[in-house]
């Protein structure tokens, strides 16, 4: 028996990088690791340690998942009350999105910390495409997070700005690149490792949305050490098991404020005597962080919208 880490899911099989294999190793998957989960949940995901056996004829299969630190998820899209588990045993989440094509949305960032943030994951931003805005218009929202504490990385796959910056951010990490199609997610990963010969696409005129190119989530290895993870672009990104009480806490600029509300249940909306509220037309609270606030609790309120 060997131990190695899941690479690949390509559906009957998954790809396991094993320290002194050559290559991945294809594994099927154990019968009594499904019956332990059910049909409910995948048995093995992207990024689990996982025990390996070998058979005599050459075989591979996995026969037992170590014990998972950390854990990326968001609603199953079939069966909004279960768990769909993005990637296993990750150390950090840098959440992508572009400044232009498609144009700069803070509302989309904050969705992405709270669902990072409330697993317990080192979060970080990256704003790319820098090199379509030469104004700069990004870098008050880019200071606005650096404020709060997250390292914001303004960078450009196309021209290579700051990218050394993100490479020294990876170091001997398990990354998630996290962000809609379109933002650029496999030119960075490209620009970061060029080996990786990521394919990438176009942003539809049409939609204004990017073009799936990635289309299953894999660990890419590093030269430098630790591993990227490339999923495919989330258009969606429901909030696991979040109670609409809970989305202040997870702002870090408001979670200072919710205790001095007069109302402990208070969400900030219409209730009297709210301390964000008070925040907020101070201006000391930017209001596009008030907005994307509201936005988020709506989106709890009606997940179909």
């Amino acid at each position: 028996m060997k131990q190695g880490v899941v690479i690949r899911d390509e559906g009957n099989v998954v790809l396991v990088d094993i320290p002194g294999e050559a290559e991945l190793v294809p594994c099927s998957i154990r019968k009594t690791l499904r019956r332990k989960t059910g049909k409910r949940a995948k048995p093995v995901v992207v990024g689990d340690r996982v025990d390996v056996e070998f058979s005599e004829e050459g075989g591979a299969a996995v026969s037992a998942v170590q014990p998972r630190h950390s854990r990326l998820s968001r609603p199953d899209p079939m069966h909004r009350h279960r768990e769909h588990i993005i990637v296993a045993n990750i150390d950090a989440v840098l959440i992508v999105v572009s400044v232009r094509e498609p144009d700069l949305a803070p509302a989309l960032i904050d969705r992405f910390l709270i669902a990072v943030e409330s697993r317990e994951l080192e979060a970080g931003i990256i704003l790319n495409k820098v090199d379509l805005d030469p104004d700069r218009g990004f870098e008050s929202v880019a200071q606005t997070y650096r404020d709060l504490g997250y390292p914001v990385f303004c960078v450009s796959a196309e021209t290579g700005e700051s990218v050394t910056d993100v490479r020294d951010f990876l170091h001997d990490k398990t990354t998630t690149l996290l962000g809609h199609s379109g933002v650029g997610k496999s030119s960075l990963a490209n620009a970061l490792d060029p080996s990786l010969e990521l394919r990438i696409g176009a942003v539809s005129e049409g939609t204004g949305r990017g073009q799936h190119t990635t289309t299953s989530v894999s660990l890419l290895p590093l030269p430098w050490g630790g591993y990227l993870v490339d999923t495919p672009g989330i258009r969606e990104f429901g909030l696991w098991e979040m109670e609409e009480r809970d989305i202040g806490h997870w702002f870090r600029d408001l979670e200072p404020l919710v205790h001095d509300c007069k109302f402990n249940d208070c969400l900030h909306e219409n209730e009297p005597q709210c301390a964000v509220k008070a925040a907020v037309e101070r201006g000391e609270v930017p209001r596009w962080r008030y907005d994307s606030y509201l936005r988020i609790l709506e989106s709890l309120r009606n997940p179909d919208a």
